[in-house]
């Protein structure tokens, strides 16, 4: 009986230091987050603090520094501790952000891995408020991952365990949560949605001085700013951003702040200032970034801005070093950087009107496009690229011969044999030439292809609505326009999005059959979001129409019943600046209090 009230007050002590120490670790966390020049000048931790944990905090105060290599050498003091106790609170904290530190280093396999070790640590510790920082983070690393179904399964998961205890979290715990809501939004291009929450976590930030975890939410802010085409609030928000970096002294953050003002001067058109504004920010790399992902983006950047002025052995040298980046980036993004750097370079050598180097690279562009879409449409245009490329090299092995062998047989045939070879050489440059127009054509075809089409519907996508809009803007055409979204009739709100391919296609083809006289335009702009603009209509026809759509889905026995909820806008209105912004905000409000329904506003 004594040795079972012993080991019961054991046990219950044991409980109590376990809450004392998550209480402790919050409290300490806090005071950092306000102020990461402290931890850093500090030799010693407090007599309270657990070391992994200190040395963790220090470590992030040093990556948020930009100092990699402190960063790295304060996780790794402790690593063997951490793989003797992994189970203890302090590893998992550790665990955690050692997988932010994975993502930096582009290595994102094992980022995953460290992530997976935090949420059996915090699990085993009944560590809610961690458990919640996890499945952020995890989320983050899917989007990075391009595993889009996996980040949304997290924050799904972060989001309930919020909803649960929502007045007892920390704000750290929030704002992380937030952030990558952000993140993924901000990937897949619902910007509204994404700025709500990229505000949310600012403020959060803000409200508690947060300077630690505020930097990085500016920093996603600003990008989704940027891909927002909110040029001028973007602009502001990397000023903002420089500021900051300037005044606590911090390259990480000014590398960030200068590629967002290269890349606004890019979409200015103004290429002297973005190389100034690129150039300064590789200058702030050294240490402070070693993604491999931002750094070809800098060079390739920075090479199309050489490329737009004309100083092409400048643009060339930035792809070399990008190429460089790409031989040791060993991720799944390593496909889609390689083809940006390979389309910027293949217009470099394009500009620069060597047209078999141009050839050449497409030729691999087009590998890489393959591999990665494996769509027989577009095999069918790399094919006949393919040929091209081949039959100009053939002419380009075979003429030398034939002109050796003219010159040969100059000094043997009579004058009619020269007449003759004359007309044979003609007839080689005419077809030369007609290789090089069919060449060029092919490859306009191709272009227009991969930029203007959803390979899987068919549809004209995102990019080519928007340049069609603005033309009929500017144009100052009357118009009305409906950005419409599909589901399924299911009753839970999860299940509803998971709208198959084979009914996106379905979906598709009957909105390219209702609306397809010549001033109707469909376009899929996402997943499951389709505009429909139909020039010289008005709203209630184009209600009308819609409505007619709606009961034929509703009706249809092949598949599932689909639906849709729609809003409307028209010219009349006025301008809104970003058009999509504001469907997208329209079509919230709908589906929020009129699911299933077209509304006109």
């Amino acid at each position: 009986m004594q040795l079972f009230i012993v080991f019961a007050v054991t046990l219950l002590c044991s409980l109590s230091v376990s809450a004392f120490t998550k209480k402790q670790l919050l409290e300490h966390e806090l005071q950092v987050v306000s102020s990461p020049s402290l931890v850093l000048s500090m030799q010693n931790p407090p007599a309270d603090i657990d070391n992994v944990f200190w040395l963790t905090l220090k470590a992030r105060a040093a990556f948020f520094r930009g100092d990699i290599q402190a960063a790295s050498s304060y996780f790794d003091v402790v690593k063997y501790n951490v793989q003797d106790a992994p189970l203890q609170l302090s590893s998992g904290y550790w665990f955690l952000y050692r997988a932010f530190f994975s993502i930096e280093q582009g290595d994102l396999d094992k980022a995953k891995q460290y992530i997976n070790q935090a949420r059996l640590s915090f699990t085993h510790n009944k560590a809610t408020d961690f458990l919640i920082r996890t499945y952020a983070m995890e989320a983050v690393i899917s989007v990075w991952r391009e595993e889009y179904s996996f980040a949304l399964k997290s924050l799904q998961s972060a989001q309930s365990y919020m909803s649960r205890g929502n007045s007892e979290l920390d704000s750290i715990t929030k704002l992380m949560v937030f952030d990558g809501l952000t993140a993924y939004y901000s990937t897949l291009k619902f910007y509204v949605k994404a700025l709500g929450y990229a505000h949310q976590a600012q403020e959060l930030a803000s409200k508690h001085n947060n300077i630690l975890d505020g930097l990085p939410v500016k920093y996603n802010l600003c990008l989704t700013l940027l891909r927002a085409q909110l040029i001028d609030k973007a602009e502001l928000c990397y000023q903002q951003m420089y500021k900051l970096s300037e005044q606590h002294n911090l390259p990480r953050y000014q590398f960030w702040s200068l590629s967002g003002l290269g890349k606004i001067a890019l979409s200015k058109k103004d290429f002297s200032k973005a190389i100034s504004n690129l150039k300064a920010a590789q200058n702030t790399q050294h240490n402070a970034i070693i993604n491999p992902a931002h750094i070809i983006v800098l060079h390739n950047n920075l090479a199309y801005a050489y490329s737009q002025v004309k100083q092409f052995d400048s643009a060339l040298a930035q792809i070399v070093q990008s190429k460089s980046v790409l031989k040791s980036y060993h991720s799944p993004l390593n496909n889609r950087y390689a083809r940006q750097t390979l389309k910027i370079e293949a217009d470099v050598h394009q500009s620069k009107q060597d047209l078999p180097q141009t050839i050449s690279t497409l030729r691999t562009y087009i590998k890489l496009l393959e591999d990665n879409t494996a769509q027989s449409q577009e095999r069918l245009e790399h094919n006949a690229i393919g040929a091209a490329v081949f039959d100009r090299k053939d002419l380009q092995m075979r003429t030398p011969q034939q002109g050796n062998d003219y010159i040969s047989s100059s000094f043997q045939r009579k004058d009619q044999e020269l007449t003759k070879a004359y007309i044979i050489i003609g007839l080689l440059v005419t077809i030369l030439l007609v290789v090089v127009v069919y060449y060029r054509q092919s490859r306009s075809n191709l272009t227009k292809v991969l930029h203007y089409k959803d390979l899987n519907t068919g549809l004209y996508n995102r990019r080519y609505f928007i340049e069609q809009f603005e033309r009929i803007t500017n144009n100052g055409l009357d118009y009305a326009m409906a950005l419409i979204e599909f589901d399924t009739d299911n009753t839970n709100e999860y299940d509803r999005s998971l709208l198959s391919e084979k009914e996106v296609k379905f979906a598709a083809e009957q909105l390219s059959m209702q609306f397809r006289d010549d001033g109707d335009l469909v376009c899929r702009v996402s997943e499951r979001e389709f505009v429909i603009l139909c020039q010289g209509m008005k709203k209630p026809v184009l209600q009308k129409r819609l409505s007619v759509l709606q009961h034929f889905f509703t009706a249809q026995k092949q598949l599932h019943p689909i639906n849709f909820s729609g809003a409307l806008i028209c010219s009349e209105e006025g301008d809104f600046g970003n058009i999509f912004a504001e469907l997208e905000s329209r079509l919230i409000h709908v589906k929020r209090t009129a699911h299933g329904q077209v509304v006109a506003f």
